[in-house]
């Protein structure tokens, strides 16, 4: 119960940090008429999620590596 609960804090986290760190550069790289079209968001979300399971998948199993 505690790795779920580890799993989703940090894919929240994650989620949140690589969100604010990422949206600036999308949103000036392309165009806005371009971002305004659902499928570039849809990728774009896509991607952050895909990279943020993967960052709370890999601090789940660490953890569960050393403590268990």
């Amino acid at each position: 119960m505690e790795l779920i609960i580890l799993f989703i804090i940090t894919f929240i986290m994650s989620t949140m940090i690589f969100y604010k760190i990422s949206i600036k550069y999308f949103k000036e790289t392309t165009i806005d008429k371009m971002w305004k079209i659902w499928g570039i968001r849809s990728s774009y979300w896509e991607g952050l999620l895909i990279i943020s399971f993967a960052i709370s998948s890999t601090v789940v199993f660490i953890t569960k590596a050393i403590l268990f």
